[in-house]
């Protein structure tokens, strides 16, 4: 199976000019934990909720996106198939993947994506248990 036929094709984004707070109230409300950072059509970061509180909350600041985004941003492609994806998230460990085409985002991905249908339960348990490992800083 093919990202395409899982990934969320209507993806919120925000702009790195965009306040903080305005886009931690957008992710509260549409109940996500991060927006993919886009500039002129192109994907220049990701904000999470962790960026939030670790590079906003944590120092009281009013901050802009552009200050507190992951500008290295991870992605796949449509035609990668699910288990890359997996791999990706668990390499990475990140629950979230931005799906790329031709350089434009055209959607999402996200574990929880990947969990339907049931076929790559071994691929998932393998993503969760990477991602949830610590890291080494």
């Amino acid at each position: 199976m093919n990202v395409k036929d899982v990934m969320s094709r209507e993806v919120v984004t925000c702009n790195p000019q965009d306040y903080v707070n305005e886009v931690a109230d957008q992710m509260r409300t549409l109940d996500i934990g991060c927006l993919p950072v886009v500039n002129d059509k192109k994907l220049v970061g990701m904000i999470t909720d962790r960026d939030i509180v670790t590079r906003s909350v944590a120092k009281n600041v009013r901050s802009k996106v552009e200050d507190v985004m992951t500008k290295s941003v991870i992605s796949v492609s449509p035609s990668d198939t699910t288990t890359e994806a997996s791999i990706v998230m668990a390499r990475n460990q990140v629950r979230r993947l931005p799906v790329m085409e031709n350089g434009l985002l055209v959607g999402f991905v996200s574990l929880a994506d990947l969990a339907f249908p049931f076929p790559h339960v071994q691929e998932i348990s393998n993503a969760m248990e990477s991602i949830s490992e610590p890291r080494d800083y």
